[in-house]
Order: structure tokens, then C-alpha cells, then sequence
């Protein structure tokens, strides 16, 4: 380290997740880090301090001084079109640290979801009953989710992600069992969501007639969702 300079070193990750052992930044995140102007920050060595997910070094030369380190996915514009339109987790962090003159500053910095995911969980033996290889009625199954004007389907399985800010979603299952007789379930609105979560919507069968044969339970998983692919 130059005399004068300060080091900055690194300890990103995603929220909730465990640290990497051979990295420092968690794959998926890209870094940048900027002066009191808001402006990407160039080191006195000409070292523009904007890192692209994947090639963050674990430890950054900088001068003296106050900076900005944004920590973020490199889907912030885009989350909601991928995956088909099921859209993938978005992450955003950023703090403020002080290099001081000839000093080592370590940051740790967790980065949360900022969107939150939504899926499905059917019943035991529902794929037997509603089975698509079934003759001479093949099984057929249709989860549909609304939020912010996105229409989303998704299987057992899948997930798909919006934005807290449209306000919740809607949810409705349509179905056909191997004797050719269609189950519609009329959409229900669900608002109270949050960032960082999994609402999963899971059906269980029932013998009230007045449910339409169908419980119906929605569970939120407290912990960041953990299986959140993030694509650059």
C-alpha cells in the first residue's frame, strides 16, 4: 500500500446467505463505489472504482476520504422481465465509509432482496389425479398470479417475483382431473407482503363443500428467499 493511500477490504454477500469461502463478494453482485459527488470515484492511480458482478477484487486502493459503496444485482431494470417474465430476485445495498490516511478499513455489507417471490405447493398425489398422460382425459393444472399489470403462470416448483410497491398479488387455480371435470377457483387478492420473502400458496384438499373442495393457506418464509438465481 502506497504511503497516503488506504485499503478497502471487502465482505459482500447477499443476505442471509453464508459467506464463500474463496470470496469475499458474492458472485452475482456488482460494486461500485462513489465520491461525495455522487460521481463513480477514479483512484490516484487511474483505477475506476465501478466493478462488474463476478470481477470485484476482495480489496480496493483508495485515497483518503468519504465514499458511497453501492453493493447491487445487475438486474435493477430489468428483474421483471427475466425468466420468462417469472422475473429473478433484484438486490441493492449501499453505506457510507471514511478511508483514513495509511489505514486498513474492512466493511461488511449485507445485501437484502429488494423484491420478494411467490409460489406454489399442491397437495400430495395431486400430480396422479390431475395427470396429463391420463386417457381418455388428460389432467391438466393452471396457476396464475396478477401484480402491477404482470399475468405470470407458474408450476409446482417455480417461482416468480414482483415489486412490493404494486401492492400484493392475486392468485387463482384452475384444474382438470383425470375424469375430465375443470375446477375454477375465483382470484384472491393477497397484500400484505414484503421484500425479502417467499409466499408460497399451497392447496389441500377438503370435504366443506363450501370451499369448492379446496383449503386454501398462504405461508411466508421469514429467512431471504435462498434460491434466487441472478443473471448478469
Amino acid at each position: 500500500m502506497q504511503l497516503g493511500q488506504a485499503l478497502l477490504e471487502l465482505d459482500i454477500l447477499r443476505a442471509g446467505r453464508p459467506v464463500i469461502a474463496t470470496r469475499s463478494v458474492a458472485d452475482g453482485l456488482a460494486v461500485s463505489i462513489l465520491d461525495a459527488n455522487g460521481q463513480v470515484y477514479t483512484n490516484s492511480k487511474g483505477e475506476r472504482c465501478q466493478f462488474d458482478a463476478g470481477s470485484v477484487p476482495d480489496k480496493i486502493v483508495l485515497d483518503p476520504g468519504t465514499f458511497t459503496v453501492r453493493a447491487y444485482s445487475p438486474n435493477q431494470d430489468s428483474w421483471k422481465t427475466k425468466n420468462i417474465g417469472k422475473g429473478e430476485g433484484c438486490y441493492f445495498a449501499e453505506t457510507t465509509v471514511v478511508m483514513e490516511y495509511d489505514a486498513v478499513t474492512r466493511l461488511k455489507l449485507d445485501v437484502p432482496l429488494t423484491n420478494y417471490a411467490v409460489g406454489l405447493q399442491l397437495p400430495d398425489m395431486f400430480d396422479i389425479l390431475f395427470n396429463p398422460n391420463s386417457n381418455p382425459f388428460p389432467g391438466s393444472y393452471t396457476f396464475t398470479l396478477k401484480s402491477g399489470g404482470r399475468t405470470v403462470t407458474i408450476k409446482e416448483g417455480e417461482r416468480a417475483y414482483f415489486d412490493v410497491a404494486d401492492g400484493g398479488f392475486s392468485y387463482a387455480l384452475e384444474a382438470t382431473n383425470n375424469d375430465g371435470k375443470t375446477s375454477r377457483h375465483s382470484a384472491i387478492n393477497f397484500t400484505d407482503v414484503s421484500a425479502g420473502k417467499l409466499f408460497t400458496v399451497k392447496y389441500n384438499y377438503s370435504t366443506d363443500t363450501n370451499t369448492g373442495g379446496v383449503v386454501i393457506v398462504i405461508t411466508d418464509d421469514m429467512e431471504d428467499d435462498d434460491e434466487i438465481n441472478v443473471h448478469p
